[in-house]
């Protein structure tokens, strides 16, 4: 469970993490069912020389213990010239503390043939799409409230 982000011991909330907020999410959540969505990082590398060219393979990582996912910005579906499409924003709360900034973002070194997506899968049989989000604005560590990372996250059509 958890990313790589060095925790320091000494400092009250970093001992806490891992087995007890982190601990207790992990635990309740999932069994009172009061999490809707799984959360994926996605890196996304394309064959070709850039974003859409070739075959794409991704390399997918789970966000655990499940974060929060709120609705934000209107969510909803705007029309375009193919059908609808889904257009707004939404927010992640409580993301573990245990990873990195780069865990979360991709670290802002990626190739031109490669893409950084946020993958929102549903947790509970409602058949549910996977629904895929990039990040509006970097990551922010709340160690006051959320005990966790909050993440905005934009609407983007998938395309592989």
């Amino acid at each position: 469970m958890g990313g790589a982000a060095i925790l320091d011991p000494d400092v009250l909330v970093d001992g806490l993490v891992e087995d007890v907020i982190d601990g207790l999410r992990e635990d309740l959540h999932p069994a009172f069912g009061v999490r809707a969505y799984r959360v994926f990082t996605v890196e996304r590398s394309w064959s070709g020389s850039m974003i859409g060219q070739g075959q794409a393979t991704d390399v997918v990582r789970e966000l655990r213990p499940q974060p929060r996912v709120l609705v934000w910005d209107g969510l909803r579906y705007s029309m375009e010239p193919c059908g609808l499409d889904e257009a707004g924003e939404i927010k992640l709360t409580e993301v573990s503390i245990t990873y990195t900034q780069a865990e979360i973002d991709g670290g802002g070194a990626l190739r031109p043939n490669q893409e950084w997506l946020i993958r929102v899968s549903e947790a509970h049989g409602q058949a549910q799409r996977d629904r895929y989000y990039q990040h509006t604005r970097p990551p922010f560590v709340d160690r006051e409230k959320d005990m966790g990372w909050i993440l905005w996250l934009r609407a983007v059509a998938e395309a592989g």
